[in-house]
């Protein structure tokens, strides 16, 4: 496989790990399978619990808005680029933030109930 078919796995790998970190706190995302997608680029279609429909690039740079409907980029050129999706999901969803904050109460309690039922090792 050659420098650049790796690049471009590698944009892929990130987009679908992207997909999977933030599914639980949006009402869809997916890679778009209309606009091109390089070893520098791949393109997220993404749709908002408060349903605003955005079409989001990734690239070597992060994660940026680049269209207000799936499968679209005319809107991109002066959008900031963010580091990673949650920062971006951060800006323009104010539900994300909720879910976010639910989904880490969760966890939190799932740890503090697998910590009560285990007992420590001082009890020995």
């Amino acid at each position: 496989m050659s420098h650049d078919e790796d690049t471009c796995k590698l944009m892929s790998i990130e987009a679908k790990a992207a997909i999977q970190e933030v599914s639980f706190a949006v009402q869809s995302v997916s890679i778009s399978e209309q606009l091109p997608r390089s070893d520098e680029l791949v393109y997220l279609n993404l749709k908002t619990k408060e349903e605003q429909l955005y079409c989001v690039e990734l690239s070597v740079k992060g994660f940026r808005v680049v269209g207000r409907q799936f499968d679209t980029t005319s809107d991109g050129a002066d959008n900031p680029y963010f580091e990673t999706i949650y920062a971006l999901l951060d800006t323009v969803s104010p539900e994300y933030r909720l879910s976010f904050g639910e989904a880490l109460v969760s966890k939190l309690s799932e740890l503090q109930g697998t910590v009560e039922e285990d007992p420590s090792e001082d009890a020995k």
